[in-house]
């Protein structure tokens, strides 16, 4: 048994041997992982925000917010960037100076029910198998009476 070590991310103990190291301090594999992809969405978030409103940073009320939905609301930062994406590129919303990103709550169900609804048809589409053989079908075109149309008489209307 080698020496203890505590994880930064879930605060239990491991085996320094058996822990993923990085930036003198030891993680869980998992652990490392899941902080990792918690880390870059951050960054996808507040890259997008930045991008829709023209900053070079992210104001205070902003992180505030993003504080907030993720702690009470317990919306997951690549939700909310979705949300974000949904509302402003999908619906075509303006973006309004000093409006901050107040609109999550609003839209963020709305949001997960459209990019739910679309994964699943690009998995079905993905599922999809073409046939393997072409059919050639040939049209009678000498038998008219199936394409014969009804003509309306506009007067009478």
């Amino acid at each position: 048994m080698g020496r203890q070590v505590i994880c930064p991310y879930c605060k239990e103990k491991l085996d320094k041997d058996e822990a993923h190291p990085y930036k003198k301090r030891y993680y869980h594999e998992n652990c490392f992982n899941e902080w990792q992809a918690h880390s870059q969405h951050r960054k996808d978030l507040i890259a997008y925000i930045c991008e829709l409103h023209n900053l070079d940073a992210p104001t205070g009320m902003i992180l505030k917010q993003i504080k907030e939905f993720e702690n009470d609301y317990g919306y997951k930062l690549k939700g909310m960037e979705l949300a974000l994406r949904y509302f402003y590129e999908t619906l075509g919303n303006p973006v309004r100076e000093g409006d901050g990103i107040g609109i999550i709550p609003y839209v963020y169900e709305e949001a997960k029910k459209h990019y739910i609804t679309k994964m699943k048809v690009e998995e079905s589409a993905a599922e999809y198998e073409k046939p393997e053989k072409d059919y050639l079908v040939t049209v009678d075109l000498s038998k008219k009476s199936h394409f014969k149309k009804k003509l309306i008489d506009i007067s009478s209307i």
